[in-house]
């Protein structure tokens, strides 16, 4: 399955036998995926889910190990669709996953409004500012890492015109400086906050990542803040939670 030799192959998962295709030169799977794939509510009414911004497929391939519900993943980048598409096939899971290679605005090509139970995204981070020199040198990662391709306001009134009407979820990792944007984008577009976890590299440290779920159309208020992730100990070494994410 190797077709460039950049490209790798490492095992997701401890215990399930996941693998995943990487290359070194574009965005890689990173433990927000794992993160925001594990706190994504998920019960037996969730059977449509679509991940905006799947990149080589880590959240639909974690999500596969938690849930049966078909899952679509909307990914711009043509090589990183491909990867995607390749890791799906190396963990037969074609009969439940499907990949697109397509900007996630042009979602209506392929999805009908108000279709999905779920929404799930690990999306740029980054605005884009006018110093360039800000930007990674490579057009692929700066996607991934930057709001060119799709801004907060265009990901956010996506999901929210994908998702059915009542308890439809979404649920996206990002970092806490944009929370306040977050959720008034959220309730913008009728998504109403209601978990909300900070993440930590380690006990001590400012929190680096923000995992939030909402509602569409829930009922205002009523926004539970969970105990911190660690995700690391005093030695480095990952916590012993996440260490239990690993292992599926």
């Amino acid at each position: 399955m190797i077709k460039n030799e950049k490209e790798v192959i490492i095992d997701l998962l401890q215990k399930e036998g996941l693998k995943i295709i990487q290359r070194t030169d574009y965005f890689n799977f990173s433990l927000d995926s794992l993160l925001v794939a594990e706190f994504l509510t998920l019960t037996k009414n969730i059977k449509k889910i679509v991940d905006l911004g799947t990149g080589n497929g880590s959240i639909p391939l974690f999500l596969s190990k938690r849930t049966k519900a078909k899952i679509i993943g909307l990914e711009i980048q043509e090589v990183s669709a491909d990867l995607a598409k390749r890791n799906i096939e190396i963990n037969n899971l074609e009969n439940q996953i499907e990949i697109i290679n397509d900007d996630m605005k042009n979602w209506k090509k392929y999805l009908a409004p108000g279709s999905q139970d779920a929404v799930i995204t690990n999306p740029p981070f980054f605005k884009v500012t006018e110093n360039k020199e800000l930007l990674n040198d490579l057009n692929q990662l700066s996607l991934a890492r930057h709001e060119i391709a799709i801004n907060l306001d265009d990901l956010i009134k996506s999901a929210a015109n994908l998702l059915k009407d009542k308890n439809g979820y979404f649920a996206m990792v990002h970092r806490p400086d944009r929370l306040i944007d977050i959720i008034e984008t959220m309730r913008k577009y009728s998504i109403e906050p209601k978990r909300l976890r900070f993440c930590h590299s380690k006990e001590g440290k400012n929190a680096k990542m923000i995992l939030i779920e909402g509602i569409k159309n829930g009922s205002s208020g009523g926004l539970i803040v969970y105990p911190p992730l660690y995700a690391h100990n005093e030695k480095g070494e990952y916590s012993k939670e996440v260490l239990e994410m690993f292992k599926g």
